[in-house]
C-alpha cells in the first residue's frame, strides 16, 4: 500500500511540477535514451498542450526501469529542475524507497488523477523556491 501512495504522489506532484519546455526536456531525454525516439516524437507533437505532454510523459514513465528513472530526475536537475528532482529523491529515501521507480506501483492513470491530492498548495512550493 504504501508504495501505491508514494507513487501516487510522485505523480502528482511531477505532473504539476516538471516545465516540460525548459531546455528541450524531452529532447534531452531521448538523447539519455529515457525515451525511445518515438516516444519523444508523441509527446513533442505541436497540436498537444502542455499538460497533456506532461502528462503522457508521466505515464511513459511509470514502465522505465529504476535507472531511466534516475536518469530522469537527474536530467530534470541538469534542465534547471533540481529543486523537483530533489524532492523526489528525498522522499524516496525518507520512506526507504530509493533504487526503484515510484512510479511503476501505478496500474493505469492514477485514481486521482489531474486532482489535487497534495498536502501543500503547488503555488507555495513555488513561492518558496523550491521550483524555479
Amino acid at each position: 500500500m504504501l508504495a501505491f501512495v508514494i507513487g501516487e504522489m510522485t505523480y502528482q506532484f511531477l505532473a504539476h511540477v516538471v516545465d516540460i519546455k525548459r531546455s528541450n526536456l524531452i529532447d534531452k531525454l531521448v538523447k539519455k535514451n529515457v525515451l525511445s525516439p518515438g516516444e519523444g516524437q508523441r509527446i513533442n507533437e505541436k497540436k498537444k498542450k502542455t499538460d497533456a505532454k506532461v502528462d503522457m510523459l508521466m505515464m511513459m514513465l511509470r514502465v522505465k526501469s529504476a535507472e531511466e528513472f534516475e536518469n530522469f530526475l537527474a536530467t530534470l536537475s541538469e534542465t534547471g529542475q533540481q529543486s523537483a528532482a530533489d524532492v523526489v529523491h528525498q522522499t524516496l529515501q525518507t520512506v526507504g524507497q530509493t533504487g526503484q521507480n515510484p512510479l511503476r506501483h501505478l496500474s493505469g492513470k492514477p485514481a486521482y488523477h489531474n486532482a489535487q491530492i497534495l498536502p501543500f498548495s503547488i503555488s507555495s512550493f513555488h513561492q518558496n523556491n523550491y521550483i524555479r
